[in-house]
């Protein structure tokens, strides 16, 4: 969900409510500004409302990196699109060339990406596989965008592993 706070576009990162019988309760909420990626937390009273985003959902591919910015190609228009490493966060980890995503615009300025929840990646480093080897015993690996997770003993150098895109683990070994 895409809220406008003081006029800037944020995404809901969590919630959660505070108060007793007796006193008010509030929300604190943890945004994400779209614009600058930057975290805020902020207090709502409960008959405090925030107006939604009229958000345009386009399909776009992604293209390549430049100077800190990842260029997107619109699917149907063909325009280039830029979304900076700051916007994108720890999100970045997961893109892939010539994939396609989901991008949320508004008022024609792309503002995010919308991940599916997992993704598949090549492994480009990582110990010798353990022959044998079980899921209770786990090796440090980086993958093909550069991103670094713990793998099971087992998953050898090039090999495609299922990584989750909310919570950066892995999930199981692609066939």
């Amino acid at each position: 969900m895409i809220v406008l706070v003081d006029g800037t576009p944020c995404t809901i990162e969590s919630v959660h409510v505070s108060g007793t019988a007796q006193t008010r309760h509030k929300m604190h909420a943890r945004l994400r500004n779209l614009k600058t990626g930057h975290i805020v937390e902020r207090v709502l009273t409960e008959n405090e409302r925030l107006p939604l985003a009229n958000l345009e959902t386009r399909r776009v591919t992604y293209s390549f990196s430049k100077g800190g910015f990842r260029v997107f190609i619109d699917v149907e228009s063909f325009d280039e699109l830029e979304l900076s490493d700051e916007q994108l966060g720890e999100r970045r980890w997961f893109l892939k060339e010539n994939q396609e995503y989901r991008a949320l615009l508004l008022d024609g300025s792309l503002l995010d990406l919308v991940l599916p929840p997992q993704v598949a990646l090549q492994v480009t480093e990582t110990a010798p596989a353990i022959r044998g080897g079980s899921d209770a015993t786990w090796k440090e690996a980086t993958l093909e965008t550069g991103l670094r997770i713990m793998v099971p003993s087992f998953v050898a150098k090039g090999e495609s592993v299922r990584v989750d895109t909310v919570g950066q683990k892995y999930c199981r070994r692609e066939a």
